[in-house]
C-alpha cells in the first residue's frame, strides 16, 4: 500500500468558500453542502437545495425486482442531521438567475480581508 506520507500545512488554513446551491442540488452534491456547513468563514448562496441529502442502497429481491432504500441520512461535523432541503445562508431569488448567484457569492469572497483577489 502506497503511503501519501504528511500533508503540507496550508498558509490559511481556513480561507474564504464559497458554496452554490439551487433546487438542482441534490444527493451527492448535497452530502459536498453539508460537508461545509459549521466551517468557519464559509457561507451557503442561492436557492434550498433538493431535499434528499441520504445514502441509498439497492437490495435485489428474490423475484428479481431491485429496491433502493435509504440507509442513511448526512451529517455535518457538528452531529447536526439533515433531512430535507438545506437552506442557503444567503438565498438569490431564482429570478434574477444563475449568474446573480455567482455575482452574490462572489461579491462576498472579495469582501473577505484574507481571500485573494485573483477572480
Amino acid at each position: 500500500m502506497d503511503e501519501w506520507g504528511p500533508a503540507a500545512s496550508l498558509a490559511r488554513p481556513t480561507p474564504p468558500v464559497a458554496v452554490l446551491t439551487s433546487r438542482r442540488t441534490a444527493s451527492a452534491a448535497e452530502a459536498v453542502t453539508i460537508a461545509f456547513q459549521g466551517r468557519p468563514n464559509t457561507r451557503t448562496f442561492g436557492q434550498p437545495t433538493a431535499g434528499v441529502p441520504t445514502a441509498n442502497a439497492p437490495y435485489q429481491l428474490s423475484d428479481g425486482a431491485l429496491v433502493v432504500l435509504t440507509v442513511a441520512r448526512e451529517a455535518d461535523r457538528n452531529g447536526r442531521l439533515y433531512n430535507g432541503p438545506i437552506a442557503p445562508d444567503v438565498k438569490v431569488p431564482d429570478t434574477q438567475g444563475h449568474d446573480q448567484v455567482l455575482t452574490t457569492a462572489t461579491a462576498w469572497l472579495r469582501a473577505q480581508g484574507d481571500c485573494h483577489k485573483a477572480f
